[in-house]
């Protein structure tokens, strides 16, 4: 029987961890988050690439960070893929180097203008217990005593 190549026996890179990098950079840049079920695919994405291209196992097999440079790339590319498809009207959002597996670049700094209004929110609601018998200060003052 054919042993069928695996990125993580193979390599010391982890498909998962670069899965949720790539996904977590994107949530963040288009601040809205992406369905966790993406990673399942963009780790079986990988898994499948690796088994069936020879290009694809040389390159993640280089000398030094290349491979986890690949890999990277590779799945940022397949993530914008994922948002095309499903998601199109986030895709416009993304810049067009992200397509071809660049990283995103910063964020430009948001102005006092620029940003959405907080809505105001209100403390929780505290129950208040009766205060116990015999202890009229306590009632005056709304402390609680046990």
């Amino acid at each position: 029987m054919k042993r069928v190549p695996q990125i993580e026996s193979d390599t010391p890179l982890r498909p998962r961890a670069v899965a949720e990098g790539v996904w977590e950079e994107a949530s963040v840049w288009l601040d809205q988050p992406l369905p966790r079920r993406w990673l399942r695919e963009l780790i079986a994405q990988a898994n499948t690439v690796y088994a069936h291209n020879q290009r694809f196992r040389r390159r993640l097999r280089g000398n030094g960070d290349t491979g986890r440079h690949w890999l990277w790339l590779f799945t940022r590319h397949w993530l914008a893929a994922l948002i095309h498809e499903r998601r199109p009207h986030l895709y416009p959002r993304l810049p067009q180097s992200y397509s071809i597996g660049q990283p995103l670049p910063s964020k430009p700094a948001v102005t006092g203008s620029q940003r959405k209004p907080r809505a105001h929110s209100r403390p929780p609601l505290r129950l208040i217990r009766a205060p116990v018998a015999g202890h009229a200060w306590a009632a005056a003052a709304h402390f609680l005593v046990d």
